[in-house]
Parts: structure tokens; sequence; C-alpha cells
């Protein structure tokens, strides 16, 4: 009870901060002191309220009166999520696995585990800054069915009273928000309930609340990364290091995006926090037979019938499909397709295979005139949906309203040349056609894709069609959002289908990209990206490509696996954390090259680039996924891949090999942290190095690191907080990298120490 008076002015200033979220607008929180207790009153719809709190802040008892019925009514919110959730009990629920976190910084891997169960102890683990999992997973993973169903599952327990922490799903997907709170203010509208967006930071701070944003990349908008970025940043100031947030995202790249702008945050701010990453599995052999014994029982299934069934399966699992039929969606689907004895394709292009049986239902037995004949051709039925995926592109969303939903509609119908009833009953059941639904909650009269996947692919034939066409300005179609890599793939996919692919049509299709990325403009950046990642799948779909000439594009994550580039010329392009293990630059020039935290091997890949330099590698990354930054290291491998550059041409700082290694496992913890904590058992290999109080001393006293006592808990706990990039200080090690002035100092002082 020897809180000072500055600690009792803190809680009372907390009190009124947490209150206004709750409080009319332009009206005061009065908190005022009454012996051992604080006394506060407020305005909601229009209503004074009262309530009492000790002075001596007891945390359980504070999260019980925020989450109760005067203020959040969290139990109220609970009633109204299961109300809301839609039970699907056409799908078996398969315990579809995921890979945690690294147990700890040694590198040590636990092994797979239900996704559910991963995510509702991390959940329910008490945490010391604010904790950011992130669950990613390629499209069809089964992220969004994890997702609800622990939301689910968690208000069920809150309703028992057998957790205090309650989930709110936030669908990031198909909507054309590019900030937080338009997507809190938008999900709380939809669950009608009297909580408003304001007070979703303060609960989540309180530790009462954990918002879970399904599709973080979706969020990335119109307006680029930034906007999203930094929309989620804010929001991690206002919870001021305490709290939780639950993210997913398609791919690993938007992961580490986030890292990266979230460090260059927090090393200039005074925010807490921690990214914990969970991986969602495919489906192994043992999940697919488990979802196939279960779909099959109580169906009317003859024993031959089920045996021709799984042997189907089987062979498709083992050829080109294996890939996409271990994704939860595309298998479900599979074995639909199987049992209606569907045919598939020589190539192994199984999306394609769902999308033309899909078709050919839908226009041969469902969308039928009075007369039984079919109202659309299976073409007219793809240039619809084709042109329902670039008008939601153009609007950058996923979600139509009823009005463009028509002039899609209207549009296709009228240049097909067909009849003014043909068109209206094509607009009254588009949101029943397959691929479509209705949206959600207050959109539900709107047209969406079922799932990304399809949108995907229909989007993908879009853009091949324009590029094919090889006329009007691709900035336009480029400069919208990030293109995902699927839809890139796609494109390749339908150029390659109409036999325009070869090593001299790349050249003039990489022209006509590498010309939408060379004009500079407002959105040059977004053009540049979508431009690159067009070009590699390109690439990957003719194998080998001569003499092309890449321009002014960034690379952004992907791979160029089995991609032969001989006597091409790279001039200002930059990979960022580009796959290129299975890559080979033969006879090749580069021109301001620059290469972020790439993936390299030295038994598969080769790069005869000549003009690059050892300073042009911001980081390689191996196998493990793990960076070096060392700039010696870097030579000795850009060497044994066949890069014409000598091992000793980079200046760098004589500093031990032992202390470059401490420095490289604490930039990895500050990747995924920050401040860190002394006691993280995860980073015990840092802080029981004997190097680690010299190398603790230099960093202190060249103004890298800050040491500060955090409460979490109430106990205090020892931190350091990093007040530089982490890739910027191992850069530091090379005389030529250019960076900060006290990170060059320091390296000086540490080369001082190794002798």
């Amino acid at each position: 009870m020897g809180d000072t008076g500055e600690q009792v002015e803190r809680r009372k200033r907390r009190i009124q901060e947490d209150l206004a979220s709750f409080a009319d607008p332009n009206t005061i929180v009065d908190v005022s002191r009454l012996g051992r207790s604080f006394r506060a009153t407020w305005k909601a719809r229009g209503q004074l309220q009262e309530e009492t709190f000790p002075v001596y802040r007891e945390m359980d008892a504070y999260r019980s009166l925020f989450a109760g019925p005067k203020l959040a009514d969290l139990r109220g919110v609970a009633r109204m999520i299961l109300q809301s959730a839609e039970a699907d009990d056409s799908e078996p629920l398969i315990a579809t696995k995921a890979m945690p976190e690294r147990a700890d910084d040694a590198g040590a891997q636990e092994a797979p585990r239900a996704s559910l169960d991963i995510l509702t102890e991390l959940l329910e683990d008490s945490e010391d800054a604010t904790r950011i999992v992130m669950l990613t997973g390629a499209p069809g993973a089964g992220k969004t069915r994890v997702l609800k169903e622990v939301v689910r599952r968690q208000a069920e327990s809150y309703l028992h009273g057998t957790t205090t922490k309650l989930l709110f799903y936030v669908n990031a997907q198909g909507r054309a928000l590019s900030r937080l709170n338009e997507a809190f203010a938008a999900e709380l509208h939809d669950l009608k309930v009297h909580l408003f967006y304001h007070s979703i930071a303060v609960l989540t701070r309180i530790g009462i609340l954990v918002p879970v944003i399904d599709g973080f990349d979706e969020l990335l908008g119109v307006s680029g990364y930034d906007d999203a970025f930094s929309s989620l940043g804010n929001f991690l100031e206002q919870i001021g290091g305490e709290g939780q947030l639950l993210v997913s995202a398609r791919s690993v790249y938007y992961e580490e995006e986030f890292l990266a702008r979230s460090a260059r945050i927090s090393a200039s701010g005074d925010q807490a926090w921690k990214h914990v990453p969970v991986r969602v599995l495919n489906w192994n052999n043992d999940d697919r037979a488990e979802y196939l014994e279960k779909w099959m029982t109580g169906r009317n299934i003859s024993p031959k019938e089920e045996e021709n069934i799984r042997a189907k399966l089987a062979q498709i699992q083992s050829g080109p499909n294996s890939q996409l039929a271990s994704r939860p969606l595309f298998y479900t689907r599979l074995v639909r397709l199987v049992h209606q004895k569907a045919t598939f394709s020589e190539d192994g292009d199984l999306l394609h295979d769902i999308a033309v049986d899909y078709i050919a239902r839908e226009c041969n037995e469902k969308l039928l005139d009075r007369s039984s004949n079919p109202l659309l051709t299976e073409s007219q039925y793809v240039r619809l949906m084709c042109e329902l995926a670039e008008e939601m592109w153009n609007q950058d969303t996923r979600e139509l309203d009823a009005r463009s939903i028509r002039e899609v509609a209207e549009y296709v119908v009228e240049n097909e040349g067909l009849a003014g009833e043909t068109k209206e009953v094509v607009i009254e059941r588009m949101p029943t056609l397959a691929f479509l639904s209705q949206g959600e909650g207050a959109a539900r009269r709107a047209g969406t894709f079922e799932h990304e996947s399809f949108f995907f692919y229909f989007l993908g034939k879009a853009i091949a069609s324009k590029i094919l066409e090889m006329e009007g300005d691709m900035r336009i179609v480029l400069s919208r959002s990030p293109l995902p890599e699927d839809v890139a793939d796609r494109v390749a996919i339908e150029i390659g289908n109409s036999d325009a692919l070869s090593s001299e049509s790349v050249r003039d299709f990489v022209g006509k990209l590498v010309e939408a990325a060379r004009t500079e403009w407002t959105r040059s950046t977004q053009v540049k990206e979508n431009s690159g990642i067009l070009i590699m799948a390109l690439f990957r779909r003719c194998g080998q490509v001569d003499d092309c000439v890449v321009r002014s594009v960034i690379f952004p994550g992907g791979s160029l696996s089995n991609v032969i580039l001989r006597k091409c010329l790279l001039d200002n392009v930059v990979f960022r954390r580009t796959n290129l293990t299975e890559t080979r630059f033969e006879d090749c020039d580069a021109n301001d090259v620059l290469f972020i935290e790439t993936r390299l091997k030295t038994a598969s890949t080769w790069l005869n680039l000549r003009g690059v330099k050892v300073s042009q590698f911001l980081g390689i990354r191996d196998s493990e996924n793990q960076i070096d930054y060392d700039p010696g290291v870097i030579a000795e491998k850009l060497v044994n891949c066949g890069a014409p550059i000598h091992k000793g041409s980079t200046a760098h700082f004589s500093v031990s090999p032992e202390y470059v290694k401490l420095i490289q496992r604490l930039m990895s913890a500050y990747r995924r942290a920050n401040p860190i904590f002394v006691d993280d058992r995860r980073l015990a290999a840092i802080f029981n190095d004997s190097r680690w109080p010299i190398l603790r001393h230099l960093l202190i006293e060249h103004g890298l690191i800050e040491r500060e006592d955090r409460h979490p808990g109430g106990r205090p706990r020892e931190v350091y907080r990093r007040r530089f990039l982490a890739e910027d200080l191992i850069l530091g090690l090379s005389g030529e990298a250019r960076v900060d002035q006290r990170i060059r100092n320091f390296w000086r002082s540490l080369e001082a120490e190794s002798r």
C-alpha cells in the first residue's frame, strides 16, 4: 500500500481515459478521490452514470466492472456472437494443425498441434507486452474456419464463466477498409450491440477483449501498405503495451512487412509488443482420410462406389494437384466432384477443373429459362464472373452493392446481345449463382465471391486478357491493391493456355509491365510491386528466359523456383525477401539492384550477375529462414553461388565472430519483440552468454538500447528497449554501409574490445 502520489494520480487519469470511450460526445468524465476510493461520474446516452473504484487498483474488479452491463456488457456481446455464428453442419470439423512459435532462441521447434488448441492456450496465457499472434496460411488452408471456431468456443466459455477474455471477430476480407476503426465499427454494427469502436482499444488494453482480424492483408486497401500498417501501429499505441491481438494473413510476406514497419515505429517510440507466429498447415493424409470418413458417414454410398472414390482421390492427390488438394477448401470440393463423377484435366489445374464443373452445372442445370434452356453459355458465364471480379478490383472491395451488380450484369448481357428477360433473371439470381454468396451483416444484399480463391481465379483471367491485348495503360489495373501471388499465377496460366507464352513473347509482356512500372506517379510503388509479382509468375511459367530486360520493378516476396535467366539485364530492380534457392542467373548484368533478405542456397542458386556487390545484399536467408547480415559471411555465400566478386572485397570492422553471432541472436529477438525481457527463457542463450555484459554496456553507451523496469502483473522485470533498426545494426559491421554514426561508433568500440 505504499503507492506514491504520482502513482495514484496516474490511476486517476487512467480511469478518466478508460471511461471516456463510453461517455457521450463532448461530455466530461469527472473523477474525484473520496478516501480510499475514486468516485467517477459521466453521461452515457444522456443519463448520468456513477461508479466507485478503489484507489489501490484491483485488476480483477476493474476488469469485471468494464465487462459488466453498465459499460461494455460483454455477456451481451458474447450472446450476439453466438447468435450470429452460422453453424456449418454440412462440413465435418477437422482439427486443422498448425506450427507454433519456436520454443527457444536456439531454434528448437515444437511439433505441429491442433490450431484451436494452440490459439486457445496463447490467448489464455498471461502477457508481458502486447502480444500479436499472427496466423498465416495459403488461401483455402482453413484460416477463417479456425478463427471463427475459436471465437465461437471462446464466447461459449465466456458465458459459462470459464474464461474472462472474449474474442471479437473482425472480417477484413472483401471489405474496402484501410483503417482498423472502420473495420471495428462495421463489425459492431453488424452484431447490433451497444458498443462503439472507441471502446475496443480500452477493452483490449484492460485484457478482457481480444480483437481477431481475419485477413489483415485485405486491410491494405487502395492506399497500399502504409495506411494499413500505420492504422495498426496507431492501435498499438492506444493500448500502450498491454492486451493481445489475433491477426491472420494469407502470406508470410505480409507478416514480414508488418514486422519491418512495426520495428521502425517501435524504434522511435515507446510501444511494447511481441510477435508470435502460428503457421496453419495443409491437411496431411491422415487429415484427408478423417474428413473423407466423416463425409461418407450417413450417405448412401455403396462399397464399390466408396472404393472408386478413394482410388480417384488417391490418384489426384499424388499428381500435379497434390499441393492444392492438401488445402481444406479444395479437398472438400474435390470430394464432391469425384462423387459426382466430374472429369479432371491432365495438366493438374485443380482450381480450373472445379470452376469448369461449377460453371457447367450452373449453366446446364440451374440457370435456365421457362423452357429449361440455358440463359447463358459457359463462356458468357465466365465473362460475367470476370467482369464482377474486375469491378470489385476497381472499387477496391470484394462486395458489390445491388446497383453495381445490376450495372455489371447489364453490361455483360447487353454486349452479348441477350434479351431483357435474361438480364432480369440473371440480376435477380446473381447472389445465388455458383461462386457467389450474399455479403455479411449490413451488406447482406450485396454480392461477393464465396471464397477468395474464386475471386483470384476470375480476376487473374481478367488481367491476363488485358496483358494479351497489349493495349491501354496497365498502370490503372496495377495501381489498386497488392496483387496476391495466386492471381499472378493464374495470369501466367491463362497466358500459357493461350499459346502466347514463349521466351520471345515473355520479353514483350515484361516490356509492357516494365513500361507501366517506370512511369513515376502517386501510385508508382504499388505498380512496381504488382509488375514484379506478375513478371515472376511469367518467368516461373516459362522456365527459361533469354535476353530479357527488367527495369524499375520490385519483386515482393514470392519465388523464382526452377527459373533460368540467361543474358538478361536487371536495372533498378529490388528483390524483397524473394526466394532464389532454385534460380539461375547465367551471363546476366545487374545495375543498381538491391537484394533485401533474399533466400539463397549454395547447392542450387547460381548468381552469375556482373555488376553485383556485397553491399547490395541486405541480409541473406538460409533454408531455416535465419537471416545473416554479416558482410563477410554474405560475401562467402555469394562466391559459392557463382557471383563474380571477391571474398575480401568488402571492408568491415574486425570483430570477434562470437560477438557477431551474439548480435545476430539479439537482432533475431528484436525482430519479433520490443522491448525484450531478461527473464524470457527463449532468450537465455543471449543473456547467459559471458559476452553479454560487455555488449550491453557498449549498446547502452552508444544509445542503441535503453534499460527499463516494466511491471506486468505487478512485479518489476528488467527489460531492454531497442532504439535502432535491427538490420541497421549488423549492416554497420561493413565499412561501406550507410548507417547512423552511433552504430558506426559502436562497431568501432566493439572492434577495440575484440583485440
